[in-house]
């Protein structure tokens, strides 16, 4: 097998070496020696074990991918045309993070460089997409000349005339009597991106329905998303004959089952559910959503660490913070996982609300880019874990560890990260085969045959 190791401690990115895992063998191998016998790192812990069972099939993995917001777009424009094909590259290609999903938003939101409507009249003669034009779409269009993708898009608010407060921001809520045009409104934005040649394969109604913010925002109760998706929506993509379809929901995981069980009906047009991590990765909702609801997409939309200036070392704990929800998704019925911005710049922007965040890749004071912690852990999940390949069930006999296996072309793919303050000693068991190994604190592996 090829191990590939991460440890931004120790200066190893994506480290390859190789590593036998033979059959029948019972005996510990150097490396278990050499590493988790010193006197600083935890040299009488217990081996712990961990079996992956190939044959044990659970659900299919369609890929990962991140947000294009109008302030990732800003700070592409921002680099040399030699660097940003680099950039694209990094995060689209097979040597890179191998993304091949992305997300949009209709119109404005926090990270934008202003306000923004694609309609002001109340009949959209007025409807447009050229405010995209400027910057986001052709980026995507350049990303898109390395690989096609396939994109979720959401609105963060109704255009101001359609809602009950007259304001973009602070919430409020999308008048009754606009529901028919706003279903259109969606569709126009569908149907316009999709002539760019940017496939909106997922659309959901409205991002975070229950959040009231000072950015764009719009409050949908349940019963009005019920009834805006299934008497509005739904009708307005059948009159068109979308291909795209629905993932309903778009906000954190604390009440993913009992939201899941209220608005997901069988129709052609539900894809799934989406979901945030706002609130935490709440794998107990997740696995209990899987298990009531077996053949719907589960996809994690958005999620996101908060800004603190850029520190490598103090980065690592964001890479972490990542992969444990990735992980605890695909272990309890997760398909697919979209970050937000892909590309922001030191200061965790531009964002007309002061609404600074992390990403994965960010723009430096010299307006180059720089790979963070958070790149390199993605990349042992979206890098390995291909888009079709299908989640293997695994047991871990210690909570010490997080660890996520799949099949890929029928080969057995298992990435452990070890979060805690010491060396750990492991053992990995598929079928009559064994390998011992030591995980180094704060590191991450993967194992690929």
């Amino acid at each position: 097998m090829i191990k590939i190791e991460t440890n931004i401690n120790k200066n190893k990115r994506w480290e390859k070496s190789k590593i036998d895992f033979s059959q029948n063998n019972n005996k510990k191998n150097n490396n278990i020696d050499s590493k988790a016998n010193s006197k600083s790192d935890n040299e009488n812990s217990k081996i712990v074990t961990i079996e992956v069972f190939p044959n044990k099939e659970k659900q299919s993995w369609i890929g990962m991918g991140g947000a294009v917001t109008e302030a990732s777009s800003y700070n592409m424009d921002k680099l040399s045309e030699e660097e940003k094909q680099d950039f694209i590259n990094a995060y689209y290609s097979k040597a890179g993070l191998n993304y091949n999903l992305g997300r949009v938003a209709i119109a404005s939101n926090d990270f934008c460089l202003k306000k923004y409507q694609l309609a002001k009249k109340r009949d959209l003669r007025d409807f447009s997409i050229d405010h995209d034009r400027q910057s986001i779409i052709p980026n995507i269009k350049e990303i898109q000349k390395k690989k096609k993708l396939d994109f979720v898009a959401s609105p963060w608010s109704p255009p101001r005339f359609m809602k009950t407060n007259w304001l973009l921001i602070f919430g409020g809520h999308l008048r009754k009597k606009y529901y028919d045009l706003y279903s259109e409104y969606l569709t126009r934005f569908i149907k316009a991106y999709n002539d760019e040649g940017i496939n909106i394969k997922y659309l959901t109604i409205q991002n975070e329905p229950e959040a009231r913010q000072i950015w764009e925002s719009c409050i949908f109760s349940l019963d009005q998303q019920k009834n805006f998706i299934y008497n509005y929506m739904i009708p307005k993509m059948e009159k068109y004959k979308l291909d795209t379809k629905l993932l309903v929901w778009d906000h954190n995981k604390e009440r993913l089952s009992e939201v899941a069980k209220f608005l997901i009906q069988k129709n052609p047009y539900i894809a799934g559910i989406g979901y945030h991590y706002y609130t935490g990765p709440h794998p107990e909702q997740v696995k209990k959503t899987r298990e009531e609801f077996k053949d719907i997409m589960m996809i994690h939309t958005e999620g996101c660490c908060g800004f603190s200036p850029y520190d490598e070392i103090g980065w690592i704990n964001d890479g972490e913070i990542y992969i444990d929800d990735i992980i605890k998704d695909i272990n309890n019925g997760g398909n697919g996982y979209i970050d937000w911005n892909i590309f922001l710049d030191y200061k965790g922007g531009p964002t007309d609300k002061r609404n600074f965040c992390k990403s994965p890749i960010i723009l430096d004071e010299n307006n180059h880019y720089k790979l963070t912690p958070i790149y390199y852990y993605l990349g042992h999940i979206s890098k390995y874990f291909e888009p079709g390949s299908i989640i293997i069930e695994n047991k871990l006999k210690d909570d010490k560890l997080l660890v996520a296996t799949c099949k890929n072309n029928n080969k057995t793919i298992i990435t452990i990260c070890n979060n805690t303050n010491n060396n750990e000693q492991i053992s990995i068991k598929i079928g009559n085969k064994l390998v011992y190994d030591v995980i180094e604190k704060h590191s991450i592996i993967t194992y690929c045959e």
